[in-house]
Parts: structure tokens; sequence; C-alpha cells
């Protein structure tokens, strides 16, 4: 049974104008004339025959009704792969640095490992730092890390240990030295949790052996903290006191800190311009920021925490006073002797008498005294120049004090204060009462009302008359606070986000609408009006038409009876007359010829049929 529609191709220029006599005349010819078409084809130049004989194959397959019924679909695919891709461009995924900093033999091997473990990294062009897709940041850092990389060398003093050579002078050595220990510091400094990056400079001069010749060192700092992050005063003093504690002879106050903008981050100690040091001028500002608050926190009840502002201004004083004081016998208790001690000299010499010459120049004769001899008080009344000294040394017993005062700093030597509150609003009118066009809006506090605000702050702050204290409360109206200005909610991310994808799902509608529609129309009303030829030309030569093809499609695996009940029954153009009137051979003939014409279908079936039950 013939189910399909068999259409020859088109003739072509190069098809032969004479037919050939035999099956293989045309197969030589067919030969022939693929021959040409490869030579053609190998000669460079793609022949017309070809680009036809591809447009034909293109329209074939077009026409069949399978692909026909898809062809939608397979249009509708294209253009959402098409708008899918643009969309992937235009949405570009971000890529951040995965090691800033990092040196051109490590990038390279990790470029290389980050490649083979297909993490997509790029270069960029801008920096030339090895990137990675944001999402994927962190693992590949990780996966690095696994790797090894990035390879550090020897640095610090372990990188002395490489660089021993015996024609090294003494300078070299201890710039060696130097940088090793810098490198060393630089290393313990980013150890801190803020701190990305550190280095080091140290200039150390020659010390010499009197301490009075010796030139202190002095040492630099320059630190990168991580991006969000900031290094506190705390960190900075203590990255001072670990440089300073790491060099011989480099005092605190010799170390600078400076941060990778030019911000210098250590403050001296002494004394500034102004007279007062940071740390004088820090507890300055606490101590107001104290009164302040608690003035804040007394008024914000009564008066609301919105009408409310107060300024305070201290006077303090920093002078540092020490004095020493001894104190005798402080509980009047009178002097009391300790010890005493008594001491008296005598001293007695003879005078020269006598002739010169006699036995007056000789030695005095031996003493005759005894035990009982009495002690004659005539006897020396002819010396002269005797001689009677006395002393005497007295200890006494008294209480005894000695106080060193040290003055505390930062004493308060004046508070000035000044408080501005808001006026209260009127009251709303009554329901009945008439609106009155300039009515106030606000209504002022009565002096007794500020007389109190006045005492209360006063207590707060510890007014003092004879300090010079001064303390003012004023009453005034404020004004209303202006709206902060905020970005529009069309130049939000999340909306130009959907505007764009928006734009994007309008131009594949209209795309849609304007291209592929009228495409696909013009296509079927031509395919229609084929099909309709077509079927015009089968069902004159025999052939089934389109509902008798459908409905034997739609019954596909029924039995043959089935699909002929299905099948209308067609008005046949023989009649009964020209069968009675077909008596001769002749006219036999035709009229079968006519009915195999007319419905083949039936008379394959007739035919087979007959072969069955024979």
């Amino acid at each position: 049974m013939n189910t399909g529609v068999m259409t020859a191709p088109p003739a072509s220029s190069n098809t032969p104008a004479t037919t050939p006599a035999n099956a293989s005349g045309s197969t030589a010819l067919a030969t022939a004339q693929g021959t040409n078409g490869a030579a053609n084809g190998a000669g460079g130049m793609l022949s017309p025959w070809r680009t036809q004989g591809m447009a034909e194959t293109f329209k074939t397959v077009i026409n069949q009704p399978a692909v026909r019924r898809v062809l939608p679909l397979i249009i509708m695919l294209a253009v959402l792969i098409i708008f899918g891709l643009v969309y992937a461009w235009m949405q570009a995924t971000p890529y951040r640095p995965v090691m800033p900093g990092l040196q051109e033999a490590d990038q390279q091997k990790a470029f290389e490992s980050l490649k083979a473990a297909d993490f997509s990294p790029k270069i960029d062009p801008a920096t030339g730092q090895l990137t990675v897709p944001s999402q994927r940041f962190h693992e590949a850092r990780i996966f690095l890390a696994s790797q090894g990389l990035p390879k550090a060398g020897a640095t610090g003093l372990d990188g002395l240990k490489e660089q021993s050579s015996m024609t090294t002078s003494q300078f070299m050595e201890q710039v060696k030295v130097n940088a090793a220990m810098e490198q060393e510091l630089a290393r313990s400094i980013m150890q801190i949790g803020s701190v990305q990056s550190a280095r080091v400079h140290l200039a150390t001069p020659k010390q010499s052996v009197f301490v009075r010749d010796r030139t202190p060192p002095k040492a630099s700092v320059v630190l990168a903290p991580y991006p969000g992050r900031a290094v506190s005063a705390s960190q900075v003093q203590a990255i001072v006191h670990l440089v300073s504690s790491s060099v011989p002879y480099l005092a605190p106050d010799h170390v600078t800190v400076v941060d990778n903008v030019g911000k210098l981050m250590t403050e001296s100690a002494t004394e500034q311009k102004l007279g007062l040091t940071s740390a004088q001028e820090q507890h300055k500002q606490q101590l107001e920021e104290v009164y302040s608050n608690r003035i804040m926190q007394i008024l914000a009840p009564m008066v609301g925490e919105a009408n409310v502002r107060s300024q305070v201004n201290l006077t303090l004083d920093f002078t540092q006073i020490e004095s020493t004081t001894e104190d005798f016998d402080n509980r009047d208790k009178g002097p009391r002797t300790r010890s005493e001690v008594l001491a008296e000299d005598r001293a007695a010499s003879r005078a020269a008498e006598g002739i010169p010459g006699a036995l007056a120049n000789t030695p005095p004769a031996d003493p005759t005294t005894t035990n009982a001899t009495q002690v004659d008080a005539n006897k020396g009344q002819g010396e002269s120049g005797s001689k009677l000294s006395s002393r005497s040394t007295r200890n006494f017993e008294l209480d005894r004090t000695v106080r060193h005062v040290r003055n505390a700093t930062g004493g308060i030597m004046k508070v000035s204060v000044a408080v501005v509150v808001n006026e209260r609003p009127a009251p709303p009118p009554a329901k009945d009462a008439p609106v009155a066009p300039n009515a106030p809006t606000t209504v002022a506090y009565t002096p007794q009302e500020l007389e109190q605000m006045l005492q209360v702050v006063r207590g707060v702050v510890g007014y003092d008359q004879q300090r010079g204290d001064n303390v003012s409360v004023v009453p005034a109206k404020f004004e209303p606070a202006t709206a902060l200005e905020t970005i529009p909610w069309y130049l939000e991310d999340a909306v130009q986000t959907g505007i764009k994808g928006g734009l994007l799902a309008i131009s594949f509608i209209v795309f849609m609408l304007i291209v592929v529609r009228p495409i696909m129309r013009n296509m079927y009303a031509s395919d229609a009006a084929t099909d309709a030829d077509q079927a015009k030309a089968a069902l004159s030569d025999g052939e089934l038409s389109e509902d008798d093809m459908r409905m034997i499609q739609i019954g596909e695996g029924e039995s043959l009876e089935e699909i002929k009940a299905k099948l209308k029954p067609k008005k046949s153009s023989i009649s009964m007359d020209m069968l009675d009137t077909a008596n001769t051979y002749d006219d036999k003939v035709a009229l079968i010829r006519m009915l195999v014409a007319e419905d083949s279908g039936r008379v394959a079936n007739v035919l087979k049929g007959m072969i069955k039950s024979s």
C-alpha cells in the first residue's frame, strides 16, 4: 500500500538535456557529474550546483512532517540559547586577587596549579595579579596552601646560615645582621591580626666605648592594615615597645610608625606646640564627654532626648608639684636627753730660771714620794703658762618626720557648661475651637522651670562659684531635622538588575513577534499551499488523502480491517454503465487502468486477497 508522496527532484542547470537509454548510462552520467563537482570543490571554489544542492537538501529536511512539527520549538530553543548567552555575558563572573603581592616565580606556579585544578584563573591586565572567581576564592587559597605556595625563601636570621664567607668585611656583616633583624621584626609585627604587611628600617650607628659619645639608634616601621580594618593606638604602642625592646639602646621615643597612606601613627610623649601632650588632650576630652553624658541623662527624661543639647568645656591643671618636708617634735613632747659627754684638758709648762752653765740645767732628782705623801699645795706655784680646757657634748631625743609629696595632675580649675533646651510644642486646639492662622506652635518654659533645670545641671557638674564656674541654660526653638539624602529606588542594585532582566525579556518577546512569527507564518502558508497542490495531485492519481493518512497514523498498530473501516468511502468516477459496456478485451484493460489510477490502494488490496485465497 502506498502511503507516501513521491516527489522528483527539480531539474537544475547542470542536468543534461538528454535522457540516457538505460540505467547504466544514467549511473555513468551521475558519476561523471559527481567527479566534476569534486573537482570543482578541490579547486577551492564552491560551485553553484553544490550551493543549490545544499539549499535543496535543507529545504527537503525542513519539509519533512516531523521536522516541521518541531521546527517552532527548535527556533524558540535557539533564541533562548542566544539570549541566555547574552545574559551570561552581561552578568560576568566577578574575579578576586587570590594572593596580592605574590612573587613572579610563585605566581607562575600558582597559575599552573589552579589551571590544572579547574579553578579558571586569570591574570588581571591592569594590576598583573592572579585572580580567581569570587565564589571559589577561599577554596583556591586552601588549595595553594596544600601545594606549598607561595614558597617563601630563607629570610631573617635563617638567611645568614647560607651566606658564610671568609672574605666578608665587618661592615657587610653588620649590614646583613641589620637586614636580618629588620626581617625578623617585620615577621613578628605581621603576627598582629589587623596588620597585613610590615616593613622595618633600623638605623644602628657604631657604638663607642664611652657612654657620653654613644649615638642612640632609631627605627621606623611602615604598616599596611587589611582592607576594612584599622590599627588601634594600643597596638601601635605595642609595636613601638616591641621594636625598642628588640634593639639595644633603642628608646621608645626613637621609634616611628607610619601607615601605608603616610599617616604618622606615633605621638611623642613630650609637650606639643599647644602645651599639652596627646594623653592629656585625650584625658580632657574624656572628662568633657562624661560631663555631657551626665547632663543628657538628667535632662532627657524631663524634656526628651531630642530636645536638649549640651557642651562642656573644662580647664584642667596638669602642673605637677613635688615637695619634701622634714618635721621635728610634731607632738610637742619636748627634748629628752639621750647621752652626755664631758671632756677637760689641762696643760702646764715650767719657766726657764737659773744661771747658765750651773746645775740648774741638770735633770731633777728621783722622786721620793710614797703612797702616804701629802700633796703640797705650795708646789707648782712657780710654774707659769698653765692651760685648762673643757668641752661637753649632750645628745637629745627628738621626733623627726620626712614627707615626699607629689600632687596629682589634671585637676579641674574651671567648668563651663552651655545647655540649650527646645521649647515645648503647643497643645492642639479643642475640637470646636476655631483654628487661629497665626497661632504659636511652641510654648516657652517658665522662669521657674529654667531655674530648676539650671540647679539640676549645676548639681550634676559640681558647680563651684569660688572656682569661677559658669553654667547656663537657654531655651530655644529647634529647627526640624532635614531628611537624609537617600539613593533613588531606581538606582539601587536590585532594581537595576531587575530592569536589565526585564529589558532582555522584552527584547526576546519583540524578537519573537517581529522576526520569528512572520517567518513561521510565511513558511506555514507556503507549505499549506504546496500540501494542497500535492494532495490534489495525489488524489487524482489514486493516493490516500491527508485525512486518510492521519487516521492511519492515529490507528497505528491496529489490524488492516480496522484501518479499512476508518477510511472514508470515496466516490468513484467510473460508473456502473462503464463496467457493463466494457465487453472487449481492450475496453476492460482500459477500465482496469482507470481503476488503478483512481484507487490503486483498493486494487492492491483486492489483488492481495486474491493471492491469499488461491
